[in-house]
């Protein structure tokens, strides 16, 4: 596979890592996941629910931002962390997944947060491989 078809490559299966997360968040304000989070779980629902909803709007500007930005070096370091962070974020949800107010389900759960997941390890193995094969090309 040429340089350009493996970045492309990488590039879907992170777009398919985003995709997953965003829609875990549209089920995530669904299921009032703002009652596990610090702070956010002090405040009434109504409260809660408008909270975590406008923050995910900054929240979601700089992943996208991060993610797209000019500079490759950033941009693929944040592609990175973003992959990373559905990895521990899916690890959480497991963490979680016995407090009294956790009220996620499968298979959207199970699909959204661990498939998540699943992309995400994928994309830093493939990632790592591709680093290693470009810098043994030097």
């Amino acid at each position: 596979m040429r340089n350009g078809t493996r970045a492309g490559a990488l590039s879907l299966l992170f777009y398919l890592g985003l995709a997953l997360l965003c829609s875990h968040e549209i089920d995530a304000a669904v299921r009032a996941e703002w009652r596990l989070l610090p702070g956010l779980s002090q405040l009434e629902d109504a409260a809660g629910y408008a909270w975590f909803v406008l923050l995910h709007i900054p929240l979601f500007t700089l992943v996208f931002w991060l993610s797209q930005h000019p500079d490759q070096r950033l941009r693929t370091r944040s592609r990175s962390v973003i992959c990373g962070f559905l990895v521990v974020h899916a690890g959480l949800h497991f963490w979680l997944s016995e407090h009294p107010d956790y009220a996620f389900t499968p298979p959207i759960e199970t699909l959204t947060v661990y498939g998540g997941a699943g992309v995400g390890l994928l994309y830093l193995a493939l990632a790592w491989r591709r680093h290693q094969r470009q810098n043994s090309d030097l």
